[in-house]
């Protein structure tokens, strides 16, 4: 009797500890699979921003740049300029260096404001080289990797809106198309160096396409380079990047104009390719642009909880142009299809300078953000003529004068979450032979007031180990 007591009680000892064991390594693989889902949630990445703003200009219905032409009656308005949502993925392997390297990358970013969904901005895919992590191929709908101002992200730039040239030679700033990328990772520590080469349709995004692509595709190239140094308490940092962009434009006009010397007078005279329809049609016009892109950084640590950067950035881009009389963007798409307005052939340059001090005060755990920045602006639509020369017998017109910009403003960021800007631009152009008062003196009551707020969110900042390496020139914080 004793034994069988005895061999009952180690037998409900073992059922139990096996039991427990079970358990255990059910737990365990619970905990496992738990685990490898929040390394794939780990992997994504959601960005959202809106930015509501009031903008007040001098005269009612004027046409400006600063968030898009004023309604007839109005000089002041409510507007949702950008809203966006962006997903991305980012998926990392370790090398057999051990190194930690970015082999594929996917993203999907819409806007939308008052008017409605508006459009796609991003939804392109990325496959990086897991054996170096130097190479990727990315095809899809992306920025436009041409100068500096284009590729910027709108949430961190420091003035609200992009310079006239940007905005006129890259409206809407995104393409479709293929990319090959080489780019260095974040272990290699020399400096970094980026160089994009990519071949898209020319038309950009959403801008009333109807699939009326030329057979031409145009190229974009660009190479950047930035180093940081650390010198005791400060460090001084340097970006550079040159781009290059080569397209066409398909000929679906009556005549094509393009400036010459006639008589020691500069004038736009027909250039027109062909003697009938058939050959006119056929003929494509050069569209190209270069740029050279240079800013330093330089960052001062006072104290423990007071610290400066100061940040100087020069852009210069120039380039042939195909506009219209009436416009000197790219008539593509919609707006290029017979019978559209004639071709004009136009030289232009734009010029970007930025001064930007800023004064960062860490209080408790939260670091707050002042900024004074100045920007100059400068456009020519047309570097073929100027002043009196622009005249309406030579077929000149409002599109071929020269403006500049200055504008200047005060950013507030007490949080990641929030930014309040208040931004003035004062807009001057040059005299002209005109007719019209607008284009006869040098200052023109078509300034603008901007005050705007910005709400964002981004979950990578609850991830402290993570390492935002989206583009080492630009700004954010």
């Amino acid at each position: 009797m004793r034994k069988f007591l005895l061999s009952l009680v180690l037998g409900s000892i073992y059922i139990l500890q096996t039991q427990a064991q079970n358990s255990d390594s059910i737990i365990l693989a619970r905990l496992n699979r738990i685990d490898h889902v929040l390394n794939i949630l780990h992997e994504f990445r959601i960005q959202v921003y809106i930015q509501p703003e009031w903008t007040k200009a001098d005269t009612a219905g004027i046409t400006s740049f600063a968030g898009g032409n004023f309604p007839t009656n109005a000089d002041n308005r409510f507007l949702l300029r950008r809203g966006r949502f962006k997903l991305s993925w980012q998926h990392e392997t370790v090398n057999k260096k051990g190194d930690s390297i970015k082999v594929g990358e996917f993203a999907f970013q819409f806007d939308a404001s008052e008017k409605g969904f508006n459009l796609v901005k991003d939804f392109y895919g990325r496959i990086i080289d897991p054996w170096t992590g130097w190479v990727s191929l990315q095809g899809g709908i992306f920025l436009r990797p041409f100068g500096y101002e284009c590729p910027a992200p709108p949430a961190t730039h420091e003035s609200p809106e992009f310079s006239r040239v940007t905005q006129t030679i890259t409206p809407n700033e995104d393409e479709l198309g293929e990319a090959l990328i080489v780019e260095s990772p974040r272990n290699f520590k020399p400096l970094y160096l980026r160089f994009d080469a990519s071949m898209v349709n020319g038309e950009g995004i959403g801008l009333g396409q109807t699939g009326t692509y030329q057979s031409r595709k145009d190229f974009i190239g660009r190479l950047i380079l930035g180093k940081t140094l650390t010198v005791g308490q400060a460090k001084f940092g340097i970006n550079a990047s040159g781009s290059y962009y080569y397209g066409s434009v398909l000929q679906t006009t009556n005549n094509v104009y393009e400036v010459q010397n006639v008589s020691g007078t500069p004038e736009f005279v027909n250039v027109t390719k062909g003697a009938d329809t058939v050959q006119k049609f056929k003929s494509s016009y050069k569209r190209e642009y270069f740029d050279g892109h240079l800013q330093f950084n330089f960052d001062c640590k006072v104290n423990e909880k007071f610290s400066t950067t100061t940040m100087l950035r020069c852009e210069i881009v120039a380039g042939q142009q195909p506009g219209s009389s009436s416009s000197s963007q790219v008539p593509l798409g919609a707006t290029n299809v017979a019978p559209a307005s004639d071709l004009y052939i136009r030289r232009f340059m734009g010029e970007m300078f930025y001064f930007t001090q800023s004064f960062h005060n860490k209080v408790g755990k939260t670091t707050i953000h002042n900024d004074l920045t100045f920007k100059l602006d400068i456009y020519d639509p047309n570097t073929q003529v100027a002043g009196g020369s622009i005249i309406k017998t030579n077929n000149f017109s409002s599109t071929d004068v020269k403006f500049t910009t200055l504008g200047f403003g005060y950013t507030f960021c007490p949080t990641p979450y929030f930014k309040l800007v208040i931004w003035y631009d004062h807009v001057m152009n040059e005299s002209t032979g005109l007719s019209g008062t607008i284009y006869t003196s040098n200052y023109t009551k078509n300034d603008v007031l901007t005050i705007r707020t910005q709400f964002m969110i981004d979950t990578w900042w609850f991830d402290k180990k993570k390492t935002i390496n989206d583009n080492v020139i630009s700004k954010s914080y």
